[in-house]
């Protein structure tokens, strides 16, 4: 069975690479919010006059921040906007050609 032309693409430079292994960084925030919620969900301590488990929400939403920057810097670093500019590309010139 033939690949219709408008799905086939070559291998992403990432791809011959090998796979973006640090974009599992992206789980941390996930186990942060929601893995450990039962460790933080007993806390009596109150910094602030906070409930514990309201200020360790607050610092999630930093921590993930900070990671979503850093995988995002290590894309940059990976090259993958010449890799978009070259689908974007690609894109174009299928559309004009149809």
């Amino acid at each position: 069975m033939n690949t219709p032309p408008h799905l086939h693409r070559a291998p992403s430079t990432a791809e011959q690479k090998g796979t973006r292994m640090y974009r599992g960084l992206l789980v941390l925030p996930f186990v942060w919010q929601v893995g450990a919620v039962p460790l933080v969900n007993d806390m009596a301590w109150s910094p602030w006059g906070l409930p514990f488990p309201m200020l360790w929400q607050m610092a999630g939403v930093v921590f993930a921040s900070l990671i979503f920057a850093w995988v995002f810097r290590l894309d940059r670093q990976s090259g993958i906007e010449a890799e978009e500019q070259a689908f974007l590309t690609q894109l174009k010139r299928e559309g004009a050609d149809t």
